[in-house]
């Protein structure tokens, strides 16, 4: 019998990427520039072209192949697989993706949000290996989550639960958020509130490190930079990690008490910042949530980096054709 495999996507603002997968391995990959303004036939071209070229390479390595998955930042509906909103792809709202790219290439296809396939990722072959009760976190540009109850991706009554980046950590005094509200922790733990903060720490003259870095890196801040310059001890940036962790922790610590996880596993740019970040957040759960769960809990950064997505949307693809055989 040949061995199984699955197609697994990420799909970025600006690359898509794609990748023949095997028990958490890839064995190859292609890529596109990923069809943002075409139309949502265009679109279809575009992915079945990258699909076709691993179908071809599946049957080079004599791999029986699947099904396809892909994770779409955005609000998702998996039973149909259909794209409601995605708001870096503002074509693909109210697309019936898997129907259509199904027919197409005549393959099942399973789509689900992204951060939800990071987590099935996670959960099979990286830091959630054993997991039962797991929250999943991404922090980039904003806060995402996925939530995993006894082994299963909650998704909520509306298909909205994991909105982690919008709980509000900062009531008084906060930064507006893009959702309209006050002090989420998007704010202070999203991209730009780290690169705000960071700007704050070099006005005040307290970030040396990071003055002189920026000053030969073309002046262009970034969270990568931030941790590099905490890292060689610039006091301003560590300070600024402290923050970024106990904000992060806080709001952790409604979960801890609430769903009561056995592991958080945090990805993202976010979590190169290593124990700088990892530290203040464990201080803050212990100091904020009850014991006994607090206890429970291990927090630890995602280890499957930038092949989460790929990996993530072919476990995604491949629970759906075990459900549909």
């Amino acid at each position: 019998m040949s061995q199984s495999c699955q197609i697994g996507f990420d799909v970025g603002g600006t690359t898509l990427k794609a990748a023949l997968v095997s028990g958490g391995e890839i064995l190859e990959t292609v890529s596109a520039t990923t069809p943002v303004e075409q139309s949502q036939a265009e679109a279809i071209l575009v992915i079945s072209a990258l699909i076709e070229r691993l179908k071809d390479a599946a049957r080079r390595q004599q791999l029986e192949l699947s099904a396809v998955g892909m994770g779409i930042a955005g609000l998702v509906d998996h039973t149909r697989g259909y794209v409601i909103t995605a708001p870096n792809l503002p074509t693909w709202c109210d697309f019936s993706l898997a129907e259509q790219l199904s027919r197409k290439v005549g393959l099942p296809v399973a789509l689900d949000n992204d951060v939800r396939t990071m987590a099935m990722g996670e959960l099979a072959y990286g830091a959630g290996q054993g997991a039962v009760h797991m929250l999943c976190l991404t922090v980039g540009t904003g806060v995402g989550s996925a939530i995993v109850i006894d082994g299963q991706i909650y998704r909520g009554a509306s298909l909205t639960a994991g909105e982690f980046g919008h709980v509000t950590v900062v009531p008084a005094g906060g930064r507006t958020c893009g959702c309209g509200n006050r002090g989420c922790l998007e704010t202070v733990a999203g991209t730009e509130g780290i690169l705000s903060l960071a700007e704050r720490q070099l006005e005040r003259g307290l970030a040396p490190i990071l003055a002189q870095k920026l000053a030969e890196n073309s002046g262009h801040l970034s969270p990568k930079l931030i941790a590099e310059s905490a890292s060689a001890g610039d006091a301003g940036c560590i300070a600024l990690w402290q923050e970024v962790g106990h904000w992060l922790g806080l709001a952790l610590a409604g979960a801890v008490n609430f769903i009561n996880p056995e592991r958080i596993v945090i990805g993202g740019g976010i979590a190169q910042a290593g124990s700088l970040l990892f530290d203040p957040i464990e201080r803050a759960i212990r100091l904020h949530a009850f014991e006994r769960p607090a206890r429970a809990v291990r927090v630890m950064p995602a280890q499957l980096g930038a092949s989460a997505g790929m990996i993530g949307s072919a476990v995604l693809a491949q629970h759906y054709s075990q459900k549909e055989a």
